[in-house]
């Protein structure tokens, strides 16, 4: 397993071994014979970026997709997991239908949710090619306590299809507490590449913060 840390200016002691440079630094965690592990010593209010790979007879194979992880500050809440999606109506194209588990970590009352949808950046007049990142755009499609919501027909019209692997549809769901917003956490939902909405042009992104 290997991690990148954005965004910050020391490095833990124990991550001393560099293994590459592209833009972020990745450093080795660990070779762990499960499927799962735990990194301590994180660093409070930092987003790290996890990948991992297999290694058979000494021979490592392709990296997993990149997934992103944040570390909240003390008094915020820590970001929601078990998220769920299902399409309304048994069609995509009808709406999706979000649910998810509050915070492990709520650091008192969660006040609301925040849900973002990644859109089409009018900015940006680059396609997106297959495996290139993407710079997304994000718009708010809900805010409220509850920890489900509905995302209409209307505000995928304006969807962006991620093609950095396989055609996904990207949201972001931020918690919020009495104190503020903690991370957020990004999920893919993934789409038929047959479908209306995968077959919609993809473009670029610019990442946006929490709202």
């Amino acid at each position: 397993m290997f991690f990148s840390q954005d965004n910050a200016e020391t490095v833990p002691k124990t991550l001393t071994t560099l293994i590459k440079k592209e833009g972020n630094q990745w450093y080795d965690v660990g070779i762990i014979k499960g499927t799962s592990c735990v990194k301590k010593e994180l660093l409070p209010d930092t987003a790290y970026k996890f990948r991992v790979a297999g290694i058979n007879a000494g021979v490592r194979g392709a990296f997993s997709e990149i997934s992103a992880f944040k570390t909240c500050l003390l008094g915020y809440p820590s970001a929601p997991s078990a998220i769920k999606i299902s399409k309304v109506g048994g069609k995509s194209t009808e709406g999706a239908h979000l649910s998810w588990e509050p915070p492990q970590n709520t650091a008192g009352k969660i006040t609301k949710y925040s849900v973002y949808l990644a859109v089409r950046n009018a900015a940006a007049h680059v396609d997106q090619k297959p495996g290139d990142p993407a710079q997304l755009a994000f718009v708010r499609v809900y805010c409220d306590p509850a920890p489900t919501c509905t995302v209409t027909a209307a505000s995928l019209a304006s969807t962006h299809i991620d093609y950095t692997t396989k055609p996904a549809i990207i949201f972001r769901i931020a918690p919020r507490n009495e104190k503020g917003y903690g991370p957020a956490t990004q999920v893919r939902w993934l789409q038929d590449a047959q479908s209306p909405a995968a077959q919609k042009v993809a473009v670029k992104r610019t990442v946006g913060g929490d709202g």
